[in-house]
């Protein structure tokens, strides 16, 4: 989940299971633990396009 957020991609299965598991350990309703999920995946995905930029520009070179 995190390595997809981070470039704003959104996974409806892995968000489903994150939700189902939050549910289960929170006692809410799975409802309520998706909207708080969404909000902080919105979040964090706001700024995808400018963390990929900055790592664009800073290319991983491989040892030779």
């Amino acid at each position: 989940m995190a390595d997809k957020i981070w470039k704003n991609k959104r996974v409806a299965d892995l968000e489903n299971l994150l939700v189902a598991r939050l549910a289960e350990a929170s006692g809410r309703t799975p409802w309520k633990e998706f909207l708080a999920l969404d909000d902080i995946l919105t979040s964090i995905g706001n700024g995808a396009d400018q963390r990929l930029d900055c790592q664009a520009r800073y290319p991983v070179r491989t040892a030779r």
